[in-house]
């Protein structure tokens, strides 16, 4: 090998362009470390429920190297720990800046007792003073209460009123409470039916009523009951059976 000068040859230039090669990953090292990389600007996009404290402290507690050694992918994990971020994307901006994009959650209804529901249908937590309807349900029930919800929503449109609250509960029965503060009791199978039923009857049975209404129980097979409020001090609540059509 050591007589033949082609081989030579090859091996020089083959020695040569691994030197460089090292000496130029070398000179990369030196210049990322510089303090002329360090990080100085991080811009967020997309907060609104995200505030400056929350964003700072996410940077001074979990971003760590410059703008090369940066983990972009453990700064993005660090923004979505955040209460109201669904999503986040990080990239980098020559020559010393991050640019976090924010996809916060949509709040589309309050869960159960302690969490918020999105327009995906997904539960997260986070503190809200939104006025927002009330869902409840089972776990892993939390796409079909928001459906019904929007379902009940479109079928109560013709009376002018609207679910703030909608709970299926362990035995799977539905109820519903309006924003009139009456409750309807809408029972474990065709309930949206139920409703549209009592819906088209309202005008007249309920509207001829001509007292308030606490709740109404559509579960019977021929008819509904009404559960009356008191008109007055000492009155107490009555029962009575809608005739008619079934429902």
């Amino acid at each position: 090998m050591w007589d033949d000068e082609v081989a030579l040859a090859k091996l020089t230039r083959l020695a040569l362009w691994g030197t460089a090669a090292l000496m130029l990953w070398a000179g990369v090292v030196m210049l990322s470390r510089l303090d002329s990389f360090d990080l100085r600007e991080i811009k967020i996009v997309g907060a609104h429920h995200v505030t400056t404290e929350q964003a700072k402290l996410v940077v001074q507690q979990r971003l760590t190297g410059n703008f090369f050694s940066t983990d972009l992918e453990a700064t993005r994990a660090a923004f979505i720990k955040l209460p109201w971020v669904r999503d986040a994307s990080v990239r980098r901006q020559w020559p010393d800046g991050l640019v976090v994009t924010l996809e916060e959650h949509k709040p589309l209804a309050r869960w159960n007792d302690d969490a918020l529901l999105n327009s995906y249908g997904e539960v997260f937590k986070a503190a809200s003073d939104l006025s927002l309807p009330h869902l409840s349900g089972p776990a892993g029930s939390e796409h079909e209460v928001a459906q019904a919800w929007m379902d009940y929503e479109k079928i109560l449109a013709p009376l002018k009123s609207k679910p703030v609250a909608v709970t299926l509960n362990d035995r799977r029965s539905w109820w519903v409470t309006l924003d009139n503060g009456m409750s309807i009791a809408l029972g474990r199978e065709q309930a949206a039916e139920r409703l549209a039923r009592w819906v088209k009857l309202y005008p007249t049975t309920m509207a001829s009523l001509g007292v308030a209404v606490g709740g109404v129980d559509l579960r019977y097979p021929k008819g509904f009951a009404v559960r009356l409020l008191a008109t007055k001090p000492g009155d107490k609540a009555q029962a009575v059976q809608g005739q008619g059509k079934s429902v």
